[in-house]
């Protein structure tokens, strides 16, 4: 044969070798599951936010953490350190918004029914939290179920610190409704959190779990969660299907945790149709005893620590409070009561209009007894 025909040939040859494999592609390289993209740096607050204190509890001001434990406190960074009031960890744990930071110190925002106070604490007063939602992982470095059995965090659900290993910490919920645990990576967990509560208001909720209800992650697999420990609570789920061999898919939908997976069917009651609770925060309260003098202020009414100091404190809605001894020119002495102690303050206010005997919205009313 020619040495021309061979060449030929051969090049005819590599052309179907080409078209052959452009029209076979290789098989799909099997690729295993994927988790999320994690940061590569815990998450936190970069800028002050001054109008958290007028403002308050709004999805403007998403930077939020939860008090812990009771410390020292203070009213500016330049003061000494207060101890708080005796019984003040009653009210633990608490919501606060954040407003500032000076290195290991924070200012941080709290709501009374009437009122927005800021006082700075030490970040380590904080707990731990997700600081957004995250879904529990079966172990360290562990792929977490995108649906299906599962338990799901907000940002902001108290924690416990069970063990650490390897970038991943081992969490347990801590609440008397739901007891699960699972591993978070230590990137997701701060000591503030964004607000990310589940919007869960218009899930319909018709089943009571009997008390120590167990949520596994198939029928008769592993246990998850436990429902309801203590039995003073009530508690709803709703069921996601029909009953199977005595088993059944439920989920438990709150602001802060998402529980789904089965449970013993007869371990379900049926019971009146309830909405769980949506987004919130705690809130103090104050009911003064004894014989004081009250001065009525008005919304939005400022309390400053000095005559012309600093502003503290902004009144929300009808608030009294207690006068204090000694006053300067229109301002009038006043303390109000934080979680953490009491405080001196002043406020000013517009005298009512001579002969007007209703106080306008704007006015305050003049000290009276009560």
């Amino acid at each position: 044969m020619p040495q021309t025909t061979r060449i030929r040939i051969v090049t005819i040859a590599i052309a179907f070798l080409t078209a052959t494999s452009s029209a076979c592609p290789a098989p799909p390289v099997e690729v295993g599951p994927v988790g999320p993209v994690l940061p590569a740096a815990t998450p936190a607050p970069t800028a002050a936010d001054p109008a958290a204190l007028t403002e308050g509890f709004t999805p403007a001001h998403a930077w939020r953490g939860v008090l812990q434990r009771m410390g020292t406190w203070k009213l500016t960074p330049q003061e000494e350190w207060r101890a708080p009031e005796e019984g003040a960890e009653s009210w633990l744990p608490f919501d606060v918004l954040f407003a500032d930071r000076a290195g290991d110190e924070v200012r941080v925002v709290a709501a009374r029914e009437d009122l927005l106070y800021a006082v700075w604490i030490r970040e380590t007063d904080l707990a731990l939290v997700p600081v957004e939602p995250v879904t529990l992982a079966p172990s360290a470095g562990g792929t977490a179920p995108e649906d299906g059995p599962r338990i799901e965090l907000a940002g902001g659900a108290l924690v416990a610190v069970v063990e650490q290993r390897a970038g991943w910490t081992r969490v347990r919920t801590e609440g008397a409704e739901l007891q699960a645990d699972g591993w978070v990576p230590d990137v997701l967990l701060g000591r503030f959190y964004r607000a990310s509560d589940f919007v869960v208001n218009e899930e319909t909720v018709n089943l009571e779990p009997a008390i120590g209800l167990e949520v596994r992650d198939s029928p008769t697999g592993a246990v998850i969660a436990t429902l309801r420990s203590d039995g003073s609570l009530r508690m709803r789920v709703r069921a996601l299907g029909e009953a199977q061999n005595g088993w059944r898919m439920i989920r438990y939908p709150t602001a802060k945790a998402i529980v789904e997976g089965w449970v013993s069917a007869d371990g379900l009651a049926t019971a009146s149709a309830d909405h769980p609770l949506g987004p919130s925060h705690t809130i103090s309260t104050w009911r003064g005893r004894g014989d004081f003098s009250w001065l009525q202020v008005p919304i939005a009414t400022e309390v400053s620590l000095t005559p012309d100091g600093d502003v503290f404190a902004v009144a929300t809605m009808g608030t009294k409070f207690v006068v204090a001894a000694g006053h300067s020119a229109s301002r009038t002495p006043v303390t109000i009561h934080t979680i953490w102690g009491g405080v001196d303050g002043w406020v000013k206010c517009d005298p009512i209009p001579e002969g007007m005997s209703q106080p306008l919205i704007d006015t305050c009313v003049p000290p009276f007894e009560e």
